[in-house]
């Protein structure tokens, strides 16, 4: 799943300035990032073999629980890898996958997506040294 010892990560967004904020925050944090503005286009990259699926809840007429559920099928354990993006607490996400509530700041989606794969979020830096957090 790694391409040069960087995780990979899918953002799947129909908004072009989300995929494309969230593809910059993620490759200033390390990842190799591909996107996709919807479903179609999500599933012929080929989701699997990414190690972070960051997906929107509401992909224009499309649902990104949709795909997941399409990806659940192949690999019962998937929902390990994704990241829902929701823009209200009422849009529908399945209690196993990781949910970012919609307006977040960059530091929260990279924790969010590190936390995935088990890589050091911005709280496990040491104290003094590495990325700090801003506050504010």
């Amino acid at each position: 799943m790694r391409t040069h010892g960087r995780p990979r990560a899918l953002v799947v967004d129909d908004q072009e300035m989300i995929r494309l904020l969230a593809a910059r925050v993620l490759c200033d944090g390390g990842w190799s990032v591909e996107t996709a503005g919807g479903v179609a286009e999500a599933l012929a990259l080929r989701p699997l073999g990414f190690d972070a699926l960051v997906i929107d809840t509401r992909l224009g007429a499309e649902r990104g629980t949709e795909l997941l559920a399409a990806l659940r099928l192949d690999d019962p354990l998937v929902p390990r890898r994704c990241l829902i993006l929701s823009g209200a607490s009422t849009d529908p996400a399945p209690d196993d996958v990781a949910v970012l509530l919609k307006p977040f700041r960059a530091d929260d989606l990279l924790d969010a997506v590190n936390r995935l794969s088990g890589r050091p979020t911005v709280d496990d830096d040491p104290p003094g040294g590495g990325r700090q957090r801003r506050t504010g």
